[in-house]
């Protein structure tokens, strides 16, 4: 098994691309502590694991409250005996972000300090025990939209996934001496039940798929099989990455 005897922290587990690598990475032999904001959340991704006999645990945390995150993570160093692999997966994508000449400012500082100031501070509590364990991955959630530009914007969305990606560079840069990999993931749309409400006209979404060259959207199970191949140490080789899963969507010139 890929991830056999490693200790994840993954954040946004409660969701769809949580839930999805959080069964993932138990099925490939890691313990789990599995990071929502929505305890309830949690604890049916938790439920999943054990069913398919795996262990985690549910722990419920805003990413944006750093006293939250600190308890969380030592919460799970407590459980798990300790961290070696992070994936800051906690994200939104509000559907009324738009463009920057339409911004609203409370939204845009709402997205930023969840998909932002979260992936900072999960990162902060987290890799250090990283560091205890004698070296690890981060494994950091971005998105297409920091590479392209969309007639259809989300200007506060792409820029915090932007960022990340920088961060991203960064903290492989400054971690990669402790034994320490971080790279990145950046889908394109994944097709989960959010994702379907941006495009609530079959002819809209229609032409999107016309530009993805494999002939389908997303799944979560695509981005979290990419998540754990990241942590995993098939990947020892690599970091300071952000890949770029998308279908083939951003080498298409329509």
């Amino acid at each position: 098994m890929q991830l056999e005897g490693k200790r994840a922290f993954i954040t946004g587990a409660g969701g769809a691309l949580g839930r999805a690598s959080s069964l993932l990475f138990a099925r490939q032999g890691a313990a789990v502590a599995v990071v929502d904001i929505s305890r309830d959340a949690a604890e049916e991704t938790v439920r999943l694991i054990a069913e398919e006999g795996g262990h985690a645990i549910a722990i419920e945390a805003d990413v944006r409250d750093e006293a939250q995150v600190a308890l969380a993570v030592s919460r799970a160093v407590e459980a798990l005996g300790g961290l070696d692999t992070l994936f800051n997966n906690a994200g939104i994508m509000p559907h009324q972000d738009a463009s920057f000449l339409d911004g609203d400012l409370e939204l845009w500082h709402q997205i930023s300090s969840i998909n932002l100031d979260g992936t900072m501070l999960c990162s902060k509590y987290v890799v250090p025990h990283i560091v205890v364990a004698g070296g690890g991955a981060v494994v950091n959630m971005s998105s297409f939209l920091a590479v392209l530009g969309t007639t259809y914007p989300q200007d506060g969305y792409a820029a915090s996934k932007g960022a990340i990606s920088s961060l991203t560079r960064s903290m492989a840069v400054q971690l990669g001496g402790k034994g320490i990999r971080v790279n990145g993931l950046a889908p394109g749309p994944i097709m989960t039940a959010h994702v379907e409400q941006f495009f609530p006209d079959p002819a809209a979404r229609a032409i999107r798929l016309e530009r993805v060259p494999l002939g389908r959207f997303g799944k979560p199970d695509d981005a979290a099989g990419l998540a754990c191949f990241l942590a995993s140490d098939a990947a020892s080789w690599l970091t300071g990455q952000v890949i770029v899963l998308d279908g083939g969507i951003s080498s298409n010139y329509l």
